[in-house]
């Protein structure tokens, strides 16, 4: 498949590899690879006890400051860096839950809790807290966690369209209504005006997260929609959407030289307030209420061990001792409710239905106004990728954080991944395309792009093209460029260039200078991942263009500098 401007390389129907060049630069760089395990696995023998003291020292400052007593609340606030751990065994099977942010660290805790009973199932539970928008965008391959813990039945709709099959969430076991946190100043000054018509769009400016990637703001604007005149909704729409991403700062909130708020559940509210009390928030409950977020599990995993001990958390969450954290929490749970927050303006409704008519017009204007990107993603797939880590290969967290970042973009984004290594290409190019331009707004294209990270380790080996690569993708990007959009060749990196054979940096300054138009601008953005790429030859080659150089420490800080090359 291909975009606007004319064919791109070869299409990966056939993957298969050719003897040759290609074929020894892959033994050459696996043998590579193998010596360079073999000298890291040295070098942690030699330091293993120092590291298990820091580990320790971490583990005892998370286990601290993860909670925050309020009278008799109990308050999780932050994520422990290990895997709950059971008492009841000494090997425990490992079982990934992806977690909604706002519920995680109570989850994590009631993980905690479970593995401290003298008959917790045999497994260490690591909770990752990701956006369910995101984590619903990539259920496909690489990002496949065992169980899933979702804020909102759309996201399911969602991962059933994208990952061609049939995921089913368990019944809710917490919910959490919608309420605008300003802070108790501006607040104040709201009078009896306290409809959401009036909140959104009135005298205190609200940030509201994309509602395409936020149940929140689905929930918010599919109630106010109904109220608001096309205009306002227009305006709305046009003053928020070409900043908003998944989610809003309440650290901006509170900070904040004049009035401003922002759209929240009450549960984020209750933990900001319990983890900076010196800058708490009030709270705003619109007078015609609005539905709640619902969190269920969805279990995801294959392994008929792992179904089991996924279930066996998805009970404990429905316990005395779990639903008591939730409460606290600022979560409602079937036999209880959460304190209300204070101060408190307005009564907490839960109430009316936020999908429909009015959320479909909502939406088709803030995707009207909504910044909107078209990416060129190459990705590195020479043979250092194949160098492990602590949490694996380099290519397996690459091939995660790429198919999250790439889920968790607006819909708005259109997309073409490439790969590169030496001769990786049928006709012995450094490049290869997986998918063609398309809009991660269809079910289907982002679905096949999820696929094609998915199947990255079929190609790797060999030395990286790197230069090459760029004026390929760059030619290929400019001859696709797409009016209204940022158009943009990003480059993820594992290492500088190694084929001696092509384009010298000089010759790639010299071409890319030639074939830059002003009038049809493509900017290159190159991540260089875990300190190895040349950062004098990148930050030359990105200012030819008026792009940038994003150099990261380690391969798992990939994926926020992508998401945010991406479009955010």
């Amino acid at each position: 498949m291909t975009g606007a401007g004319g064919p791109g390389p070869e299409d990966s129907r056939a993957p298969g590899r050719r003897i040759g060049p290609y074929e020894q630069s892959l033994r050459e760089s696996r043998e590579r690879v193998e010596a360079a395990a073999r000298e890291h696995a040295r070098r942690r023998r030699r330091t293993r006890v120092v590291a298990a003291v820091a580990t320790l020292a971490v583990v005892a400052g998370v286990g601290y400051g993860a909670f925050r007593y309020l009278g008799l609340r109990e308050v999780p606030t932050a994520l422990p860096t290990t895997a709950a751990q059971p008492t009841s065994c000494a090997h425990p099977v490992k079982v990934r839950v992806s977690v909604a942010p706002a519920i995680a660290p109570a989850v994590a805790a009631a993980a905690e809790s479970l593995a401290s009973r003298s008959d917790a199932p045999c497994a260490a539970y690591t909770i990752d807290a990701e956006e369910p928008f995101s984590v619903a965008g990539s259920l496909g391959g690489a990002g496949r966690p065992d169980a899933w813990i979702t804020d909102s039945s759309v996201w399911i709709g969602r991962a059933n369209a994208v990952s061609r099959a049939r995921v089913t969430p368990g019944e809710p076991f917490a919910t959490s209504a919608v309420l605008v946190a300003m802070t108790d100043e501006n607040a104040s000054r709201l009078g009896s005006r306290l409809r959401w018509a009036d909140l959104l769009g009135g005298a205190v400016p609200l940030r509201i997260p994309d509602p395409n990637r936020s149940a929140i703001a689905r929930i918010a604007l599919g109630v106010a929609a109904s109220s608001l005149t096309d205009a306002r909704l227009r305006a709305l729409a046009v003053a928020s959407a070409p900043t908003a991403s998944g989610g809003v700062s309440l650290d901006d909130i509170a900070k904040a030289d004049q009035g401003l708020g922002a759209v929240v559940s009450q549960a984020q509210l209750v933990a900001w307030n319990a983890a900076q009390p010196e800058e708490s928030l009030a709270a705003v409950a619109p007078a015609e209420g609005a539905p709640a977020l619902e969190y269920s599990l969805v279990s995801l995993t294959t392994d008929t061990a792992k179904a089991g001990l996924v279930t066996a958390l998805e009970h404990h969450l429905t316990s005395a001792d779990t639903r008591k954290v939730l409460q606290d929490s600022g979560f409602r749970t079937p036999d209880g409710n959460p304190t209300d927050p204070s101060p408190l303006y307005g009564e907490i409704r839960v109430a009316g239905d936020a999908e429909g008519a009015s959320l479909t017009k909502a939406a088709g204007l803030w995707n009207a106004a909504a910044r909107k990107t078209q990416a060129l993603l190459a990705v590195d797939v020479s043979g250092s990728m194949l160098e492990r880590t602590d949490n694996g290969t380099r290519l397996a967290i690459v091939q995660k954080s790429t198919a999250r970042a790439v889920a968790a973009v607006s819909p708005t984004t259109v997309a073409s991944l490439w790969i590169y290594s030496l001769h990786v290409g049928s006709r012995a190019d450094d490049y290869r395309q997986l998918t063609g331009y398309a809009g991660l707004g269809v079910s289907k294209s982002l679905g096949a792009l999820d696929d094609a990270v998915s199947g990255l380790d079929t190609y790797v080996g060999g030395g990286s093209g790197l230069y090459d690569t760029i004026a390929a993708a760059y030619d290929r990007a400019r001859s696709a460029w797409r009016p209204g959009y940022a158009n943009t060749l990003i480059v993820v990196a594992d290492g500088p260039n190694e084929d001696d054979y092509g384009l010298t940096l000089e010759l790639l300054k010299k071409r890319l200078a030639s074939a830059k138009d002003p009038k049809r601008p493509v900017r290159v953005v190159i991540l260089g991942i875990g300190g190895r790429a040349d950062d004098a030859a990148m930050r030359q080659v990105v200012s030819i263009t008026g792009g940038q150089y994003v150099s990261t420490e380690t391969v798992e800080e990939l994926r926020p500098v992508l998401a945010k090359a991406l479009g955010g």
